[in-house]
């Protein structure tokens, strides 16, 4: 090993003793005389940055890679104190100017990512992986950057790839499982989390990742376990406590939401951490003064959405619509802040929908070809209606008939729509291909939710109110419940709702697009209905609260079923329920409340640039605005 030069010795006796500052304080005064030293300035760069004196070090480099530009050494380490500093910029014309050496682009990667200069980013780290493949670091982040850029399926691979190349590292496993939640993949993200937790359960972060894998998939107990086990892990972690609050809340585990709350305190998170869950708790309780003040001084760094929402909801509750709606404002916000860039637009879904109601003129569908399919098995009974109309209500209260297997908003018809492939092509479809699609819903059903023998299917998935088209080609013979309700409370609600952001939910982050969204879905069903020989019934949200065994009578001689006094018992049908997975979870394990019915009256001020828009629908179903 080569010695230093001797006039270098006395800054290496200092690095050799651990005395940066001292090696420094050397190295500068050596500089005084012999300034254009390129190697003394390049060692007393990076010094200064060790030492924490970023400024003297990056002008040091600068001085050291001026009288040395082919140095890579410099040239990374220059970078770095740039990227350490925050100078973006700066570091990127360095990056710029040093050519395309894999090592440089791994840094010129990182840079041009936090310019937000995604596609640059991938740029470079695919020419990084491409000179050492066995970098996982590298894949991971070229997957994230391609999930961040919406590629979804180009990110899969990707991080499966860092995966493989390191299965003891943690992070891809959580970014992987991260993706394929945006993705509602949720049998892959659940199988990926359960292998990371098998390599690395003693970590909380893998824990809590696990927690809610097994969440997303309804294996709730199982989600509980991990979550605990986050919190075993790392008692401060909030994310763990907030995510297990959460799944208390929504399978109506009140008196162990209360013991969590204890549980926080007793292990020492802050005033505003466990001030968060004993709000929680308070608001399920009807605590809701005593609940504003600690939701109010809830940190707003954590979990900004689920403190927004807790804020908004308790203020809505105590009448405070200026107050609530300002939360409900900043809780969408936070949202859509969470969202990948590339998935944050409603327009695609809206652009779906509309043309699905292009297919139903009149004109279009006299053009049809005939078909028939085979009535067995018996077409399921679809439930339909905007998000926030009552749906959820409904489906709780036909729970109680053991005759019914209610199917809570799973994607069944979305395979069918998948095997069609092209939607402009229900109008031409064949009676084998219809039965072939019709069969497919059944496989889908058996696979996900098979009912058990006698029962009738009862399939609840509102916005299939914008999906007629299909569902009546398939099922001629289904039967249709809609539900309506006033648009000005169904808007407002979707808008007040934490919805997991999916395609469709993202028109609710907004009041303007919620109210397009409901626009362009009665469009399609107003049609469907007054083309189609859908077999329907509309029932109303107001009559269901009003006159709750009026509306019910009405529905179960619509579809023949005996009336039974249990379809009026939605509390104990609630309670019985597992799980409710839509933004009504805890509404309908509460008795019957008209409290929502024209709760928008509260908030026209706040709506008045959207009444234009749903005005004539309210017109006509006969509700005032």
């Amino acid at each position: 090993m080569s010695l230093p030069p001797p006039h270098l010795a006395p800054v290496f006796a200092r690095i050799k003793i651990g005395d940066l500052p001292g090696a420094l304080n050397a190295a500068e005064q050596i500089l005084r005389s012999i300034p254009r030293d390129q190697p003394l300035l390049a060692l007393a760069g990076m010094l200064a940055c060790r030492t924490r004196d970023l400024p003297t070090g990056i002008a040091r480099l600068r001085e050291a890679l001026a009288l040395a530009p082919e140095d890579h050494a410099t040239r990374n380490n220059l970078i770095r104190a740039l990227i350490e500093s925050e100078a973006f910029d700066d570091a990127a014309a360095i990056c710029a100017d040093g050519g395309r050496d894999p090592k440089l682009l791994r840094l010129a990667a990182y840079v041009h990512h936090r310019q937000g200069r995604l596609e640059s980013a991938i740029a470079d780290y695919r020419e990084v992986v491409a000179a050492f493949p066995d970098d996982f670091e590298s894949w991971n982040n070229l997957g994230n950057l391609h999930a961040a850029i919406g590629d979804g399926e180009g990110a899969l691979p990707l991080l499966r790839k860092a995966i493989e190349l390191r299965p003891d590292i943690m992070l891809p496993y959580v970014n992987l499982s991260k993706l394929l939640a945006e993705m509602q993949r949720f049998d892959e993200r659940q199988a990926v989390m359960r292998d990371a937790a098998a390599r690395g359960g003693d970590d909380a972060e893998v824990q809590l990742e696990l927690g809610m894998a097994e969440a997303s998939m309804r294996a709730f107990a199982e989600a509980e376990l991990a979550f605990r086990a986050a919190i075993r892990l790392n008692g401060k972690s909030i994310s763990a406590y907030l995510e297990l609050a959460v799944l208390l809340e929504n399978l109506n585990r009140v008196d162990a939401l209360a013991e969590l709350a204890a549980e926080a305190e007793a292990r020492g998170l802050s005033v505003g951490e466990t001030g968060f869950i004993k709000a929680w708790l308070l608001r399920r309780q009807g605590r809701f003064e005593e609940a504003l003040p600690l939701a109010q001084a809830i940190p707003e760094t954590i979990n900004p959405v689920r403190r927004s929402q807790l804020i908004a909801e308790i203020a809505d509750r105590l009448g405070d619509a200026n107050t609530a709606f300002t939360a409900f404002e900043m809780m969408n916000i936070a949202s859509l802040d969470k969202a990948p860039a590339g998935q944050r637009d409603p327009a695609p879904y809206l652009d779906e929908i509309r043309a699905n109601a292009d297919q139903l003129t009149s004109e279009k569908i006299a053009g049809w070809s005939e078909i028939s399919v085979d009535p067995a098995p018996p077409a399921p009974i679809f439930l339909v209606g905007f998000p926030r109309s009552g749906t959820t209500l409904l489906d709780t209260l036909l729970m109680n008939l053991p005759m019914l297997h209610v199917l809570e908003e799973m994607p069944i018809v979305r395979s069918v729509e998948t095997m069609l492939g092209d939607p402009a092509r229900i109008g031409e479809i064949s009676s084998i291909e219809a039965n072939a699609l019709r069969a497919r819903y059944f496989d889908t059903l058996a696979e996900v939710s098979p009912p058990q023998p006698g029962q009738r299917v009862v399939d609840k998935f509102p916005l299939h109110m914008a999906r007629m088209g299909i569902i009546h080609r398939v099922f001629p013979d289904a039967k249709v419940i809609f539900v309506e309700r006033h648009p000005c409370d169904c808007v407002l609600s979707g808008f007040m709702s934490s919805f997991e952001l999916n395609r469709a939910m993202l028109s609710f982050t907004s009041l303007e697009s919620a109210a397009r969204l409901y626009d362009v879905a009665s469009t399609g069903w107003t049609r469907a209905e007054a083309n189609l020989p859908i077999d329907v019934i509309r029932i109303r949200y107001e009559r269901m609260v009003e006159d709750l065994e009026g509306e019910m009578r009405r529905l179960l001689g619509f579809l023949d079923i005996p009336w039974d006094d249990k379809v009026l018992d939605n509390r104990g049908s609630a309670a019985k329920r597992e799980h409710i997975r839509t933004a009504s979870y805890s509404q309908v394990t509460e008795p019957i409340y008209t409290r929502s019915a024209g709760r928008w009256e509260r908030y026209r001020v706040q709506m008045k640039d959207v009444l234009p828009i749903l005005k004539p629908w309210a017109d006509g179903m006969g509700y005032r605005i």
